[in-house]
């Protein structure tokens, strides 16, 4: 019999979920409104052209489904005129719009990402990451225009199908964007923009599943270890322990695959909490970083909270403990999220994939390991390349280095 140990995803609930950006539009014409007709007109076609004609104007297009009116070239006498028409509710200038701008969130500067020329940000999509990263969540939204998905499979039932499992959560699009976002105009940018994101769904709707469902989505993945570089667990439970899971995670680690598991939300010592106490993992815990910068001067006003931390500390909900090999930012982290949408939410979960997208950086390309000893090699070169400019206020007498890929010689 499958073991059903309850397993919850380690996230806190989405805060700001944001609208999908406008596409950009060729600029307005002078001298284009757009007129709203009364909605009981029963000619809209016939209102538009007479209208027109009457005003010496060019008629462009009609409308009768969204609303009843039209959009036309004309006069700004003609326009002022227009509106005493009975039948007109109003005349509006035409306007130019813009996609939203693409956002550099406080992590991805907070480890330095932006100032490394490898990973080229520059809202220009002309590097993708030539990486392959399995984000093993709630799934991952493989529509999103900010994310290069390459697969999906649904191993909630403790059997993966391909081609399946839509991120009905929204935590693992969030963990995948953080990844990988796309370097492009639209919403964030990821640490490894580009990568090739494979989205493993093993955790239901709430955030949570089964051991049997992660052993499942292991599998799947270690399956494919001559593609997959890098495996993301922002997942993990307290107290509970799975021989095959640990086996799972060593052989994939055996394959050359990192595995980079978040230390969990619970404000205790990380070593009672699973997968994030296994030896062969690269855990997670979180820093509060309240303005991308290093120096501790960003206050203690969280823009997404109602709580306070301080600015560059371990952020009050993570675990610690010397477990953990290394920190990264988790605080009112802006990412990618499910329904093509984004949002700004805060826990381990978050500063995991920070890691996770590292690693990418660490392993793409020709750089892939195929060992065991390559891929710890990499787990001990994100270590070592951290810095200490932060601070940890857990009390665990343990400081783990702070995530930066700055070093272009290694990232």
């Amino acid at each position: 019999m499958r073991s059903r140990t309850p397993l919850l995803a380690l996230l806190v609930s989405a805060l700001a979920l944001l609208a999908a950006p406008l596409p950009v539009s060729a600029a307005a014409p002078e001298g284009t409104y757009i007129v709203q007709l009364n909605p009981s007109l029963r000619a809209p076609h016939n209102a538009a052209e007479t209208q027109v004609a009457q005003h010496g104007g060019q008629l462009i297009g009609v409308y009768e489904h969204a609303f009843k009116g039209y959009t036309a070239r004309l006069s700004a006498t003609a326009a002022e005129k227009l509106k005493s028409d009975p039948s007109v509710l109003t005349v509006e200038p035409d306007a130019e719009v813009h996609a939203f701008v693409q956002t550099v969130p406080t992590g991805i500067r907070r480890i330095f990402a932006p100032g490394n020329p490898n990973i080229d940000i520059d809202s220009t999509d002309d590097v993708r990451i030539d990486v392959d990263v399995a984000v093993v969540d709630t799934g991952v939204d493989n529509t999103h225009p900010d994310l290069n998905v390459a697969a999906i499979a649904n191993c909630v039932t403790g059997v993966c199908v391909n081609n399946s499992g839509v991120d009905d959560n929204g935590h693992g699009s969030h963990v995948a964007g953080t990844v990988g976002a796309i370097d492009n105009t639209i919403g964030p940018v990821g640490v490894a923009p580009g990568a090739r994101i494979h989205g493993v769904k093993v955790l239901n709707s709430a955030g949570s599943g089964t051991l049997s469902a992660i052993a499942a989505g292991i599998n799947w993945v270690v399956a494919r270890a001559s593609t997959i570089e890098v495996i993301n667990l922002s997942l993990g439970c307290n107290g509970c322990t799975s021989s095959a899971i640990s086996t799972a995670i060593t052989n994939a680690v055996n394959a050359g695959i990192v595995v980079v598991v978040a230390a969990g939300n619970s404000r205790i010592n990380t070593s009672t909490f699973f997968p994030a106490n296994h030896a062969d993992v690269v855990t997670v815990s979180a820093l509060t970083d309240n303005d991308g910068l290093a120096g501790g001067t960003g206050g203690s006003t969280l823009s997404c909270r109602s709580e306070t931390d301080v600015d560059d500390t371990l952020a009050f909900y993570s675990n610690y403990g010397a477990t953990v090999e290394i920190t990264a930012p988790g605080t009112c982290i802006y990412s990618t999220y499910s329904n093509g949408g984004y949002a700004t939410i805060s826990g381990t979960s978050m500063a995991s994939p920070h890691v996770a997208g590292a690693a990418g950086l660490l392993t793409r390309g020709t750089r892939k390991p195929t060992t065991r000893a390559g891929a710890l090699a990499v787990r001990s070169t994100l270590i070592s390349t951290g810095n200490f400019n932060w601070t940890d206020d857990s009390g665990d007498g343990v400081k783990e280095p702070l995530l930066d890929v700055s070093n272009a010689t290694r990232y």
